[in-house]
C-alpha cells in the first residue's frame, strides 16, 4: 500500500487481473503515485494482466491531473492488450468525466 500526501493506494492481485483501490484526493500532487503503480503493475514480470480495476469509492476529489493519469493509463492499458474499468465512482467525480466529455471514453461500471 502507498500514501503519497492524500491519497492510498491499495492493490488486490488475481490470477490475471488486478483491483485497485483509491483512497482520498486524486490530483497534482498525488495523481503521478498511481501512474507509476499501474506501470508497474502493467510491466509485472511478464505477467499478463487481462483487467485492471480501478475502484473510486473512496476519492473525495479528482482534478483534471487525476483525470489527465487515467486517461494515460487507459491508453497504456490499450496498448498491452489489458482491460480498464472504473468502478464505484462517487457522484462528483462522475460530475468530473461528465463535464470534461470523458464518460463515453473510460470504462466505466454503471454503479
Amino acid at each position: 500500500m502507498d500514501t503519497l500526501n492524500q491519497l492510498t493506494i491499495a492493490i488486490s492481485l488475481g490470477p490475471d487481473r488486478a483491483r485497485v483501490f483509491l483512497r482520498g484526493e486524486f490530483d497534482l500532487a498525488t495523481a503521478p503515485l498511481l501512474h507509476t503503480r499501474i506501470d508497474d503493475l502493467l510491466a509485472g514480470n511478464g505477467q499478463h494482466r487481462s483487467l485492471v480495476l480501478i475502484d473510486l469509492a473512496e476519492v473525495t476529489f479528482c482534478d483534471s491531473s487525476g483525470l489527465r493519469v487515467l486517461l494515460q493509463i487507459r491508453d497504456r492499458c490499450q496498448r498491452v492488450g489489458t482491460t480498464l474499468r472504473i468502478t464505484n465512482v462517487p457522484a462528483n467525480i462522475h460530475r468530473v468525466f461528465e463535464i470534461t466529455g470523458t464518460t463515453h471514453v473510460l470504462n466505466i461500471d454503471p454503479n
